[in-house]
């Protein structure tokens, strides 16, 4: 085939078939590399996005088909807010976190998280005096539970739903994770009657189980969770953590593999 006897429009055809091919192979090492890439490295590539937009102009009226196959291409970089990022993630996550409130004195105790469809709730073991409790859903039914199980390694406190006749609510585990490493961006969740957050990155590993954060420890309250900018749940604040360090939170590497319930 002799290139120099192409028509212009052959010329454009065999040089959008070269882009074609050369897309796929790049993408193909994209993924590839992404694969291998460390979490810290994959959060940055992701929050910059790349959009090539092809437009065919139109061939004006009495002109050559030829004449149509105009490709305009603009390139135009994208970067991802991080607010935005929090915000999705906080909003994932919020269906799945619980308020505990005393039974009998229907005051703040702490917050919770849901880890299974059955409803099962953890939070700080700490902040419970009994193990009769009232959990305050994201829609803002209330349900009674019952602490099934104390892990004094953790400082955490497994709860139970207590069965009703009535309709039981729809439950939202939440996603946990544990391949946290430092520098990780993350979010801690608190607030006794409205939610709030304090962004911030995982900036030590000081103990087994232990993911310290530059949080301000005024920010964190018992049972908060902590999450990163996907959404996933990573740790959770007990009075174990704040022990070892005020801005501390247990790994999700704990949660994971819930204790057993409480034998009785």
């Amino acid at each position: 085939m002799d290139i120099e006897q192409l028509s212009k429009s052959q010329i454009v055809l065999l040089t959008l078939l070269i882009t074609f091919v050369t897309s796929i192979a790049t993408g193909i090492v994209t993924v590839s590399l992404m694969e291998q890439a460390p979490p810290v490295v994959e959060q940055t590539v992701n929050r910059v996005i790349e959009h090539t937009v092809q437009t065919v102009a139109p061939a004006a009226k009495g002109q050559p088909a030829a004449a149509a196959t105009t490709i305009v291409t603009q390139e135009k970089t994208v970067v991802v807010n991080d607010s935005e990022r929090i915000s999705a993630a906080v909003a994932r996550i919020t269906p799945s976190v619980v308020r505990v409130m005393g039974t009998q004195s229907g005051e703040f105790l702490a917050l919770g998280l849901v880890i299974d469809a059955q409803g099962t709730v953890i939070t700080d073991s700490a902040a419970l005096e009994s193990g009769d409790v009232t959990l305050t859903l994201d829609t803002g039914a209330h349900v009674r539970a019952f602490v099934t199980k104390r892990d004094k390694a953790s400082g955490l406190a497994y709860m139970q739903p207590a069965t009703s006749t009535e309709k039981a609510p729809v439950w939202h585990p939440a996603s946990l994770v544990t391949d946290s490493v430092l520098g990780t961006s993350v979010v801690a969740i608190s607030g006794k009657t409205v939610t709030r957050i304090d962004p911030g990155v995982v900036t030590a590993l000081p103990a087994d189980s232990v993911l310290d954060t530059n949080i301000s420890a005024s920010s964190i309250i018992a049972g908060s969770p902590l999450l990163n900018t996907d959404g996933n749940i990573i740790g959770i604040s007990t009075s174990v953590s704040r022990a070892v360090t005020d801005s501390g939170f247990i790994s999700a590497s704990v949660l994971i593999a819930p204790a057993p319930p409480l034998k009785k």
